[in-house]
């Protein structure tokens, strides 16, 4: 049984249990082992190599993270996961045209990372309050918080972006920041230099006039793809799509897409992301026409 089927099979065998058990003794017991399950299910998910079976078998996976979230809405692991879970498919397997559908995902990803975060009851009263209030915040979170912290600005972000009609949904930008901006403290590489590709894209799609500084973004781009390292292929397809299309540089858009093209995606931990960094390096090159 390949990894994925295997770990759903148990997974969903372990959320029956829990679900089923009145006994609060079974109850804690549940807990200890789906916090880890939790966690392996969505790395599992990560380290498959094909797309399509992914693209397939992804929705019987994230209904059951859903249950395990609703089933324990106390455990922050397994909040986590599952909000992680709903941001890689949401990023890298719903068409740009179902906007509606990935909006509801980077929704319900960030109502799971604020819940996991929200056992900080500092942050919990926060979240509603001034900026200078949640910022003073998130100095509760440490270094083990980072991960967290992360997931949950993404989501935020990226709900953001699909909402871009939205004054309300805009007002939480601040805070998105002030979030990136602790994690940034507390764990500067952390995913790859997910943090840097965060400014890298931040500092490239403002508007001009309104904030966009390319020199700033590039700087953040390359730093991210200095703690990636060669074998992180998304980085580079983000710096692609980003930087060099808003730099008008076809020159480098291209050689960076090629680069990606004709990397050897089986990497342990990247491989899924890798993939999907490959469809989409393609999908670019075959829009060059419209892009530049």
């Amino acid at each position: 049984m390949k990894t994925l089927p295997r770990l759903i099979f148990v997974a969903a065998l372990l959320a029956a249990w829990g679900l089923a058990s009145g006994c609060a003794l079974l109850r804690r017991g549940a807990a200890r082992v789906i916090s880890p399950m939790a966690t392996q299910l969505s790395e599992g998910f990560m380290h498959q190599s094909d797309v399509d079976l992914v693209r397939e078998g992804a929705p019987a996976f994230l209904l059951i993270l859903d249950s395990l979230a609703e089933a324990h809405p106390d455990n922050p692991a397994v909040l986590i996961a599952a909000a992680e879970a709903q941001v890689a498919y949401a990023t890298g397997f719903i068409d740009k045209e179902q906007k509606a559908r990935s909006k509801g995902m980077y929704l319900k990803a960030k109502t799971y990372g604020l819940r996991a975060l929200a056992r900080n009851q500092r942050f919990a009263r926060a979240l509603e309050g001034k900026q200078d209030e949640f910022e003073q915040s998130l100095r509760g979170f440490k270094k083990a918080d980072a991960g967290a912290l992360f997931t949950t600005a993404s989501a935020w972000v990226m709900w953001i972006i699909a909402s871009a009609d939205s004054p309300a949904a805009l007002g939480g930008m601040p805070k998105v920041l002030a979030m990136m901006d602790r994690v940034r403290e507390l764990d500067p590489g952390i995913r790859n230099g997910g943090v840097d590709l965060f400014y890298g894209i931040y500092h490239t799609v403002l508007p001009l006039g309104g904030g966009r500084d390319l020199e700033k973004a590039r700087a953040h781009f390359e730093r991210s793809l200095e703690i990636a390292g060669p074998d992180y292929l998304l980085a580079r397809v983000t710096f692609a799509e980003f930087y060099a299309r808003y730099a008008f540089d076809q020159a480098l858009f291209e050689d960076s897409l090629k680069q990606v093209l004709a990397a050897d995606p089986q990497v342990p931990a990247f491989t899924l992301m890798n993939a999907v960094a490959q469809k989409r390096a393609q999908t670019l090159l075959d829009q060059i026409d419209e892009l530049f």
